[in-house]
């Protein structure tokens, strides 16, 4: 069906039909609309349709809770994350980590090489955080869970959008210093790594290390539907 086409008559009457059934009547249906709110929200349907956005829902963040709940680890969602999957990769890793050396391994040719461009696109997405908070978890249970949980494995640029767009998230999660990391794997140093993003007081690195390492109660595996 063409996005272009207009809105029908049974659309809204559906729309009537639910706006009764949640007790909204034509006087705040009419505020509504005259504040712009509506408007507001129909713009954001145009501009969810551009990124691709769906936004997880409510039951699906809570069966997402309850399976992390039920390993020992807990979740955090942040909505609406815009990745640009073509970005220049040394650009990415400045916006995602600007205290991050020059000489940092993740900066190297033999990494960005293996992490090819998913798409041309512009995108936005709900990413989970799933962390082990008793400091129990590990590369290999994360990734686990995600696949039992029907999640993707993020990858670097999805984690350096986190980065760049959230530049005080350990704050949020209260946690200094921690670190968000992409479990998409490369090979460097004829050894298993993976990109993340590091907070710590004012400053951000994007980093390289070994998955091994990611043992922490301050490491945050991100995933996506």
């Amino acid at each position: 069906m063409s996005s272009n086409k207009p809105v029908t008559t049974a659309q809204l009457e559906a729309v009537r039909k639910m706006a009764k059934e949640k007790g909204i009547g034509c006087v705040l249906f009419q505020k509504a609309h005259d504040s712009g709110s509506l408007s507001r929200y129909l713009d954001s349907l145009k501009a969810d349709e551009q990124t691709g956005y769906t936004p997880l829902s409510d039951e699906r963040i809570a069966e997402l809770t309850k399976k992390a709940a039920s390993v020992g680890a807990r979740i955090h969602v942040l909505r609406r994350v815009r990745v640009q999957q073509d970005r220049e990769w040394q650009e990415a890793v400045n916006l995602a980590g600007p205290n991050t050396p020059d000489h940092y391994n993740v900066r190297k040719a033999e990494v960005s090489g293996q992490y090819q461009p998913v798409s041309k696109s512009v995108v936005e997405k709900d990413i989970v955080l799933l962390n082990y908070s008793k400091g129990d978890g590990n590369w290999d249970k994360a990734i686990a869970w995600g696949k039992d949980a029907v999640l993707k494995n993020t990858n670097p640029r999805e984690v350096f959008a986190i980065g760049e767009q959230h530049p005080t998230l350990h704050n949020t999660l209260g946690q200094n210093p921690m670190y968000v990391v992409a479990p998409t794997e490369c090979s460097f140093g004829g050894n298993r790594n993976a990109c993340y993003v590091w907070w710590n007081d004012s400053k951000r690195e994007a980093r390289l290390s070994w998955v091994s390492r990611f043992v922490n109660s301050r490491d945050w595996f991100a995933f996506s539907e």
